[in-house]
């Protein structure tokens, strides 16, 4: 009789059969895009609360259209809210639960219920800090009718459904959570028409358990959105091949490689994402590189900042994890279709939040970095050049070269150097000139480091010809190398200067000044910021009424003095820059570059930018380094003389005693005594002495050698003494003629007073042209001297206003011409 098989149960094959995976555990990963989302998510529960305080009478009037029709709107949707409120409160977290159980994660079943339970919490605390300290808008717009009075209503439950999908996983990754969120936003919009919720009270719940969720996922951390495992190998398949062997080959952390090539190692070391040495059922051997989507979001935000901060770049920092790994592929196609030997790109595909890559193994047998000085023979470095000239004949810019992406060997069929160049990460196909001269900057740099100064420039030259070289020497700086490019060259002293001095023997013509090609540093956003903050404390203070009364009162007359006053000062500064000069200067072209000087103060501290332009300037008309430091160095040494005797000049031809000639008072004088002496015994200390010699010594003997040539030349020293003494009083007069566009009279020593303190606040106050540093001084010195607030602000805020602010568009064309007539 045949055997009864109608219940035996099919074996199910593993996916992961006749696969050897060698790879380091699943690591819990602090996604950076869960913190930035939780920040954005935050501010958006602000800007919520904000509207819904500040378009009250919006709010309150989509609350009356709704109550007109309430009895219709109560019999309609009775059945819709209580069925989207049990699919919300019992169906979606049940799914959810079940969804993560099927796919074996009990962990993160136990984060999505702490996350409901924290979402829970949170938002009764924000009803119970609403009904405390919330403005009467900020309840009003919360608040629903309930018995006859209005009762805030924040659904906890609609917070704690939407913390659980939050701490689930991505939305993109699982058709559930896709479904929930969908089902959850109809739920609150149902309960908004029904009057259950307003407006601003349900999309802010919603923000709420969003926050909550991403807190916990990025505090604690995710795996299950990686591809490891079953889900990797499925994407390699999905990308056309058949894996026998996957054996990690970059390093992370504690985990360490073992039983990997050379070859695969190197990549590992450069690619951002996972590396793994794929060897196929075929027996073919390739390398796959898994970028996932936590990683790509700190290159992104990497990509942008280099994007945004130096000029001529046109490289855009892609948005999307899809995005990123094609135009990675597009780049290296790109320069293999050119001839550049680079892996080809043989397959693509997507697992969970993980892009995998399938590229060809390069045919090599080391990194340039791994290899010995004395290995690097003269035909190893023109094959380098060899293969970037080539991609820049086609275009294409590496923008990351380094002795770790260029791999070295042997060509078995002619015994001649091969070399591979991989990681194509910021790659730009239809490169402009600036990229293509940072790669050469950048193999220039990691081939000196290896060969030595000599070595790297010859071979070089042997590649590129003299106007391209004479484009790079401005370009050797450590700000356009890649991060183990830096690391190698602080371990030689002084090499990028060596570059520069090697190539300017062969082309004495060539330009040694640095091209500034960075829009800013991490130092001017923060001087930018603590201008922003000390601008708010000052404007914080304002009355606005008062101050545009006081505007209304003011005379335009003495307003137009004071701008002729701030434009004298251009012509001081000339003044002390011709008299210094070690050479001839047209008058015209230096007074354009103190225009100029405006501009560039939106983004250095005060003084600073007049002297870079002025050296600058020097150094364009082939004025030797230290002679044109030591000259812009003597026009600010003499712009302070200047100041201390012009005081006390101002105080014998006046007579005045003025408000201020009280000081300095018992106090002040007990304060200067102290600091005196407290300076006197810090320099009794060795330390102290050789850094103050230290911080003093250099510019004084730059200074000094210069200075001696000026005293013997009286005529020069008269001139420049003058216009630093016309420069300084012409400030002085535009804050005289302000003052008396307000009609406040003011002793002519005090106003001087005042500009040299402010003048000092601004010096010490590292924010660009001194921002929020003069004016509090200002203000707070004509408040001393018996000028109310209300009429001190408005003062301050024109003085600003034509001496700096008004400025600054001159000072852009003035820098755009004389950048067009080569003088910048």
């Amino acid at each position: 009789m045949a055997a009864d098989t109608s219940t035996q149960e099919t074996p199910v094959p593993d996916p992961l059969a006749g696969v050897t995976i060698h790879d380091e555990p699943e690591t819990r990963v602090h996604r950076v895009a869960d913190l930035i989302a939780a920040i954005g998510t935050t501010v958006g529960i602000v800007l919520v609360l904000l509207l819904g305080a500040y378009s009250l009478e919006t709010t309150q009037g989509f609350t009356e259209d709704v109550r007109g029709i309430s009895r219709l709107l109560q019999r309609l949707l009775v059945a819709p809210v209580n069925i989207f409120s049990g699919v919300v409160t019992l169906i979606v977290p049940a799914a959810v639960i079940i969804d993560l159980a099927v796919r074996r994660e009990p962990r993160r079943i136990l984060e999505v219920l702490g996350a409901a339970v924290l979402a829970f919490i949170a938002t009764v605390v924000a009803v119970i800090t609403t009904q405390e300290f919330g403005a009467d808008e900020l309840v009003a717009s919360l608040s629903v009718r309930s018995d006859g009075e209005f009762v805030i209503q924040l659904p906890a439950y609609l917070a704690a459904v939407s913390a659980m999908l939050t701490a689930a996983g991505l939305r993109t990754t699982r058709r559930v959570l896709s479904v929930s969120w969908t089902l959850l936003w109809i739920a609150a919009a149902v309960g908004i028409i029904s009057g259950i919720v307003t407006l601003p009270a349900a999309i802010t719940v919603v923000l709420i358990g969003r926050v909550t969720g991403l807190v916990l996922r990025w505090a604690l951390g995710s795996t299950a959105d990686r591809a490891y495992g079953e889900s990797l190998v499925d994407g390699i398949r999905r990308a056309g091949f058949e894996p026998r062997t996957l054996l990690r080959a970059d390093a992370r952390g504690a985990y360490e490689p073992t039983d990997v090539d050379a070859v695969s190692a190197a990549v590992g070391r450069t690619r951002s994402g996972r590396v793994y040495s794929l060897t196929t059922v075929e027996g073919h051997h390739l390398i796959v590189n898994a970028l996932d989507g936590d990683q790509h979001t700190a290159g992104f935000l990497a990509k942008l900042w280099a994007t945004v901060r130096f000029r001529g770049i046109d490289t855009r920092a892609e948005v999307s994890l899809r995005h990123t790994a094609e135009s990675t592929a597009l780049a290296s196609h790109a320069a293999r279709t050119a001839g550049v030997r680079t892996a080809r790109v043989l397959g693509m595909s997507q697992a969970r939040d993980t892009m995998i890559t399938v590229y060809q193994r390069p045919v090599a047998s080391h990194a340039l970095c791994d290899m010995e000085a004395e290995d690097v023979t003269d035909e190893i470095l023109d094959a380098i050049w060899g293969e970037v000239t080539r991609a820049h004949d086609a275009g294409i810019a590496h923008r990351a070269l380094s002795a770790q992406t260029i791999l070295v060997g042997d060509d078995e069929a002619t015994g001649e150097p091969m070399v591979w160049l991989t990681t194509w990460e910021m790659g730009e196909v239809a490169a402009g000139r600036l990229s293509r001269r940072l790669d050469d900057v950048q193999v220039l740099a990691a081939t000196a480091t290896l060969v030595g100064a000599g070595r790297a420039v010859a071979a070089a030259f042997r590649a590129l010809d003299e106007d391209v070289l004479e484009q790079v020497a401005p370009l050797l700086q450590s700000i356009v190398l890649p991060r183990e490019t830096r690391q190698a060259v602080r371990s030689h002293d002084k090499l990028l200067q060596q570059l520069r001095t090697l190539i300017v023997q062969r082309i004495p013509h060539a330009s040694t000044d640095q091209q500034n090609i960075a829009r800013f540093g991490w130092r001017t956003v923060l001087t930018f910021g603590a201008a922003v903050i000390a601008g708010g404390i000052v404007l914080a203070g304002f009355n606005a009424q008062e101050v545009v009364s006081a505007l209304r009162e003011s005379n335009p007359w003495w307003i137009g003095g004071a701008f002729l006053w701030s434009l004298l000062t251009f012509v001081g500064a000339a003044m002390a820059m011709l008299a210094f000069s070690p050479i001839r200067l047209p008058w015209f072209r230096v007074v354009l570059v103190q225009v100029a000087a405006a501009y560039v103060a939106l983004a250095v501290p005060a003084g600073v930018g007049p002297a870079a332009l002025n050296l600058r300037t020097l150094t364009k008309r082939r004025v030797a380094g230290p002679i044109a430091v030591a000259t812009v160095a003597l026009v600010q040494v003499s712009a302070i003389v200047v100041t201390v005797v012009g005081l006390l000049v101002l105080t014998l031809i006046t007579g005045s005693e003025g408000t201020l000639a009280a000081l300095p008072s018992t106090a002040v004088l007990i304060g200067v005594f102290s600091v005196a002496v407290v300076v006197a015994l810090a320099l009794l200390v060795p330390a102290v002495r050789r850094w103050a010699a230290a911080k003093l010594m250099p510019p004084l003997r730059q200074t000094w050698p210069r200075l001696v040539q000026v005293l013997g030349q009286p005529g020069r020293l008269l001139l420049g003494l003058g216009g630093n003494f016309v420069q300084t009083a012409a400030y002085v007069g535009a804050f005289y003629c302000t003052l008396q566009a307000f009609g406040q009279e003011l002793a002519v020593i005090d106003v001087a007073v005042l500009f040299f303190l402010s003048n000092a606040a601004g010096a010490i106050v590292p924010t660009p042209g001194g921002l929020g540093a003069v004016e509090a001084a200002l203000i707070a010195g004509l408040f001393s001297a018996g000028i109310s607030l209300p009429v001190a602000t408005p003062v301050v805020v024109i003085y600003r206003l034509i001496t700096y602010w008004a400025r600054v568009p001159m000072g852009y064309a003035a820098l755009k011409f004389l950048q067009r007539k080569g003088e910048l």
